[in-house]
């Protein structure tokens, strides 16, 4: 039996494999969450989530009760830019506000829609709209056809403002 093992290094220096086949270093989810985390430390900005993908593509959802501006996404971009460096870790970065169909990530969401009216997915399939009248560290209350419902966060599957026109 032979036992022939060399380290990546030494493979590349020995011309046996592209340095351009390495693979790229990873980003991870949790060292942009404690960048993020740390620029926005005291202010009423907060994050909704962030997400690192295959090849380095990353996105981050950041808000405010009164709305995210484009200059704050943009601040918080180039904090990202500025401590990450291209040359070693190649990416492509998205900083922006949530949207406003997408389902609620963080508590924050909820307090920002409180007094609006919202669709909430139960873990069992069942589907209620209402208004959001309360919420609470274990769940919300939502006025469902003049009755207030309780429902516990652990039965939430999810959450999302209705957008309405009228």
């Amino acid at each position: 039996m032979c036992n022939f093992a060399l380290s990546l290094g030494e493979i590349c220096s020995r011309g046996l494999l592209s340095p351009i086949l390495l693979p790229e270093k990873m980003i991870t989810t949790e060292s942009i969450t404690e960048l993020v985390e740390q620029y926005i430390e005291g202010s009423d900005i907060f994050l909704v989530e962030v997400a690192v993908k295959a090849g380095n593509v990353i996105t981050v959802h950041v808000d405010r009760p009164e709305g995210i501006s484009i200059d704050e996404c943009v601040k918080i971009s180039r904090l990202l830019n500025e401590s990450l460096d291209r040359d070693v870790e190649d990416y492509s970065l998205e900083v922006s506000s949530p949207g406003l169909g997408g389902a609620f990530r963080v508590k924050q969401q909820y307090e920002k829609n409180l007094g609006r009216d919202i669709e909430v997915l139960y873990t069992d399939g069942m589907k209620v709209k209402g208004k959001l009248e309360m919420i609470s560290d274990n769940g919300i209350i939502l006025r469902v056809n003049g009755d207030n419902e309780e429902i516990g966060f652990e039965e939430i599957k999810t959450a999302k403002a209705i957008i309405s026109f009228n």
